[in-house]
């Protein structure tokens, strides 16, 4: 299984200190201008993180999973949400107050630096979707998104042996891409037999011509 980065000792304090609550999939979690109190640790399922553009179409910024958090923007006093978050699938997750927390940051060095670790990923995987939006049509986003959810492959994420347990509507959410705008790209990459779909599945057969069709992209 795919390792977390807070130890089973960690996550049991963080059990014991916050709240436990679930989210059913397309829930409003917090909104942007929301104040900015908590903090939250996903235990099971995935939210995306999301901007809402004047054109009215919604911008995907991020997807994050079981093992990380969002909401570190309660870590600033008086901070307001600068996105939206919204449940993909039902979300089992941790909230707590950065005032909850911090006294342990002392008595518990490593528990900081597994924090300080997971906004430092996001950090970077942020610029790494940033790069994506900017630089990629949708056939290197559909592309770049399923090679990057697949590696390396996971069982606790579903995703072991290059298989994405994700619905047409569950990439569309995640690419901000309309779904029948996924679902051709999906149909182009399976004739050519890079891939296969099914039910709430896809499959990648061929990671290299995948890759390829990002670093062209990215070339030009």
């Amino acid at each position: 299984m795919e390792k977390r980065i807070f130890t089973p000792k960690e996550e049991a304090l963080l059990r014991s200190i916050g709240t436990l609550s679930t989210a059913r999939p397309g829930q409003p979690i917090y909104l942007k201008g929301d104040a900015a109190e908590r903090v939250y640790y996903v235990l099971k399922g995935r939210v995306r993180v999301f901007e809402n553009l004047y054109s009215g179409r919604e911008m995907t910024l991020d997807v994050v999973e079981a093992g990380h958090i969002f909401g570190e923007s309660a870590f600033t006093e008086g901070a307001l949400r600068p996105t939206c978050v919204q449940a993909v699938n039902r979300v089992t997750m941790l909230s707590f107050r950065p005032a909850d927390v911090l006294p342990y940051f002392r008595s518990e060095p490593q528990l900081a630096l597994h924090f300080l670790q997971l906004c430092s990923g996001t950090m970077d995987h942020l610029t790494a979707r940033m790069v994506d939006q900017c630089l990629l049509d949708r056939y290197g986003k559909v592309a770049s998104y399923i090679l990057d959810e697949t590696e390396p492959g996971s069982v606790e994420k579903g995703t072991a042996g290059g298989v994405l347990p994700y619905t047409h509507e569950d990439l569309s959410l995640s690419l901000g891409l309309n779904r029948s705008t996924v679902t051709l790209v999906l149909r182009d990459f399976a004739e050519k037999g890079w891939l296969e779909s099914g039910y709430r599945w896809v499959k990648v057969l061929d990671r290299q011509a995948l890759k390829r069709v990002v670093d062209r992209q990215k070339a030009r």
